[in-house]
């Protein structure tokens, strides 16, 4: 099942907060194809893998399973242990990658990042491997004989007890890398993923934002633009695309007093010299106009 959603004002701040690093990047008129997963799926240790395929190209990108962990022995920092337990992971197939937290090797497997809702996932990030970085959340017991010590208990992961976080994703679409993210839980025993949906930039190598369901085309003006005003000014912000638009403030007899042209995603209109009384003010652009009355004193 496709849904479509609308862009309101709360997500319009998120927009906002990251708009600078998008245009930047050229994502001024990213394609998002997005995708609810309904009903969820729930993944556990009697249901097997779960293969994510973000375009439908009958090509596996991601995979997640749960699976139990028993006698599992291995070293950290040349101490040797044996871990039972549970452990969540999502693995990505080769050539793409899972993001991973900030300042962390590829190298580690315990590093994927649980990214909120707005987080930039773009070619900046890290993206561990197929044999590295996929570990979810892992529960359970180790024995450390060097410490003399049994039944240690164990709870790692970023996503380890957490409620719709985000896994970021790029994967590839022949010889060409998108970015993506799917959004999910993890118990707090590691002992069942449930996926909620996902999304993907249908451009090459353009970012997408962590829960971003639409592309900036697809919102209407109004949605895209947020005024704000205070006795002595007006702050106006817009989404990337419509910056080169214009401000202009009117009076209660519709002559224009102050024009400012948009030339970032913050503008501000000062007050000073304008006489006391009702104004309007009016965002304008090709696809539509945005206004507010606004009381200059």
């Amino acid at each position: 099942m496709i849904k479509k959603n609308t862009i309101n004002e709360s997500k319009l701040a998120r927009f906002s907060a990251v708009a600078g690093a998008v245009l930047a990047s050229g994502a001024v008129n990213s394609q998002i194809v997005y995708t609810d997963v309904n009903p969820d799926v729930i993944i556990d240790t009697a249901s097997g893998q779960y293969d994510l395929d973000f375009n439908s190209d009958a090509v596996v990108d991601i995979s997640m399973d749960v699976m139990a962990v028993i006698n599992q022995t291995g070293t950290l920092n040349g101490i040797s242990f044996t871990f039972n337990g549970t452990g969540a992971f999502a693995t990505p197939a080769m050539g793409n990658g899972v993001l991973q937290l900030a300042g962390s090797g590829s190298s580690s497997t315990m590093v994927v990042a649980a990214l909120n809702n707005g987080d930039m996932i773009n070619a900046a990030a890290v993206f561990g491997g197929s044999s590295s970085g996929t570990m979810l959340g892992l529960e359970g017991l180790a024995d450390v004989p060097a410490f003399s010590l049994s039944n240690y208990p164990v709870a790692q992961g970023a996503f380890l007890g957490v409620s719709d976080k985000f896994l970021g994703v790029k994967f590839m679409i022949g010889a060409n890398t998108h970015y993506g993210w799917a959004r999910m839980d993890v118990s707090a025993g590691a002992d069942t993923i449930r996926v909620k949906d996902y999304a993907y930039n249908q451009n090459t190598d353009l970012p997408i934002l962590a829960g971003m369901m639409v592309g900036l085309d697809d919102v209407a003006v109004d949605n895209k633009v947020t005024i704000k005003t205070t006795l002595n000014n007006a702050t106006i912000n817009v989404t990337p695309d419509l910056i080169g638009g214009r401000i202009a403030l009117f009076n209660m007899a519709g002559q224009e007093v102050k024009v400012v042209t948009i030339k970032d995603i913050n503008t501000e209109i000062p007050f000073e010299g304008v006489e006391t009384g009702i104004y309007t003010i009016t965002a304008q652009f090709d696809g539509g106009n945005v206004t507010k009355k606004v009381y200059v004193k």
